[in-house]
Parts: structure tokens; C-alpha cells; sequence
């Protein structure tokens, strides 16, 4: 055990050469592995799950989706906001309130149990369907520019957020 620590002592500088060279590597690695979230990739073809994931993508452009909770946005600024991100690639659909009913009648007219559901304070939330999977990079791509394009009132959630 002496000879050992004795080694260690006397080779230090090699040693923390080494272990400085080696981690190179390590952090190379570490900056070009993605992370994938969507647990369906990792599945059977063959179970209802990944049917059901296909048939949303196939038939219906609905793969991924986000929730966008913006704050501090009055009326036109959310259906502004709603159509810049229409446009965004890969986003096939945005939802919210603001896009659905173009002003005509007062938020307040809903139900409380439903404007309750989409707004909280000064907060609403937005819908945005994409028409690629989760784990695709056309979707981290569209779901980086929503954020560009929301801003600082704006937090974005959702499996591919």
C-alpha cells in the first residue's frame, strides 16, 4: 500500500496530465449527445402507444405539442403572437383563445370553469401543435424559434421544450 501512494506521489504531475487528457474526450462526448425525451422512440412499432403516435402524425399533422404560457399580454398581443408562430416551420396548428374567437365576445362570458382552466391572473395559455415527433430536430428547431419569437413574457413547456 506504502509503494502504491509512494507511486502516486512521485508520478502526481503524470497522473493529473492524464486524467486532464482523458477528460477531453469526455466532454466531447458530453456536448454532441443529445438527449431524447420521447419515450416512444424506444418502443415497439407494434403497440397501441406508437400506433396511436402514428396515426396522430399521419392522419391528423399532430405529432409533438407545446404549451405556452405568456404573461402580462393583453388581447391583441396574444392573437399577434398566435399568428407569428403559425408561421414558425413545422407548427401545424396554434389554440388559444385569442385565435379562436377573434374578439367577438368577451373572455369573461365563459364559463368559469373554462376560462378558469386557460387563464390565471394576468397568465394564458397557448396551444401550439407541431407536425413532427417530439424527439425530431425540425421540432427542437421550431419549438427554439416559438421562443425567439415569444420573448421574455413567455415560458415554454412540453417534451420537446
Amino acid at each position: 500500500m506504502t509503494n502504491v501512494a509512494k507511486k502516486i506521489v512521485k508520478y502526481r504531475l503524470l497522473i493529473i496530465v492524464l486524467a486532464v487528457l482523458l477528460l477531453i474526450p469526455s466532454v466531447l462526448g458530453m456536448m454532441k449527445t443529445r438527449i431524447n425525451y420521447d419515450m416512444l422512440t424506444y418502443l415497439p412499432q407494434d403497440i397501441d402507444t406508437v400506433k396511436g403516435q402514428n396515426i396522430l402524425l399521419d392522419e391528423f399533422n399532430k405529432g409533438a405539442f407545446s404549451i405556452l404560457i405568456v404573461e402580462d399580454m393583453d388581447f391583441k398581443e396574444i392573437k399577434s403572437l398566435a399568428q407569428k408562430i403559425e408561421h414558425v416551420d413545422h407548427v401545424s396548428e396554434v389554440i388559444c383563445y385569442e385565435s379562436m374567437t377573434d374578439g367577438e365576445f368577451p373572455k369573461e362570458m365563459l364559463p368559469k370553469k373554462y376560462y378558469d382552466a386557460f387563464n390565471n391572473g394576468d397568465a394564458t395559455l397557448i396551444a401550439v401543435f407541431f407536425d413532427t415527433s417530439t424527439s425530431a430536430d425540425e421540432t427542437i428547431t421550431a419549438v427554439e424559434n416559438v421562443r425567439k419569437i415569444a420573448g421574455e413574457n413567455c415560458k415554454v413547456s412540453g417534451m420537446s421544450a
